[in-house]
């Protein structure tokens, strides 16, 4: 209700708006927060670049990074991707990227696993350029991360991820910074990992080229045909 009465309201209001809006992402119940912090994201959208600088921004780390609840920080993860797509780039790196490496870093599995199911929503909402600068290494990781879950959530994401890199240092960031990591994921016992990295694996092919299609990728799939379980080898 915050977004659609806000967008509807004279100046006063919508100060009064705000102050409510903080009010209840700095109240003692969990519930109440993790309501406010689930709509953190959308009444964003609805703010003035300064009010919404000064008035939400400073709500983005209190929500994803502070709050002794991970079930407010994983929803301050969404809002993540609100506020990269209506922020500008300077406001990005300084205040949003430091976010998502905390959230990258979190302490529960259950945030490093809301990261990694909208790590490719993130990407979306920011510059190629930020993606090469700061979201490569945050992918690779979720991609190593200790919680099945987690790394399976990543692995996942791969076919978007890559394929959304900048197309001048594609095949080097694939290369270099994500195939030893996806050598690694092949041969690991998670199951649930093994099978996701196998629906999206073939999708590196045309990214790679036939050379080193050859050379790295196909050495990997030949690996997951000799896979026992079926849900492996037949993705």
């Amino acid at each position: 209700m915050f977004s659609v009465i806000y967008q509807h309201s004279p100046s006063a209001v919508r100060a009064d708006l705000r102050q409510l809006f903080r009010q209840l992402c700095n109240d003692d119940t969990p519930m109440v927060r993790r309501a406010a912090a689930n709509r953190l994201g959308e009444f964003a959208r609805c703010l003035e670049l300064e009010s919404l600088r000064t008035d939400l921004l400073p709500l983005l780390p209190q929500l994803t990074q502070q709050d002794d609840q991970d079930s407010v920080r994983l929803l301050g993860v969404n809002a993540c991707v609100d506020f990269a797509e209506v922020l500008p780039t300077e406001d990005v790196l300084t205040h949003v990227i430091p976010v998502i490496r905390g959230a990258a870093e979190d302490k529960s599995w259950r945030v490093r696993y809301q990261l990694a199911d909208h790590i490719t929503d993130l990407q979306a909402a920011v510059k190629p350029q930020i993606t090469s600068q700061h979201l490569v290494d945050v992918y690779q990781s979720l991609l190593k991360d200790p919680e099945g879950e987690v790394r399976a959530a990543a692995a996942g994401k791969l076919k978007t991820f890559a394929a959304a890199l900048a197309p001048e240092t594609r095949e080097t960031v694939i290369m270099k910074n994500l195939l030893p990591i996806i050598r690694e994921m092949v041969s690991e016992t998670n199951l649930q990992v093994k099978t996701a990295l196998a629906g999206v694996m073939m999708a590196l092919a045309p990214l790679l080229g036939k050379e080193n299609t050859l050379e790295h990728l196909l050495p990997l799939f030949l690996v997951q045909l000799k896979d026992e379980n079926p849900d492996v080898s037949h993705s």
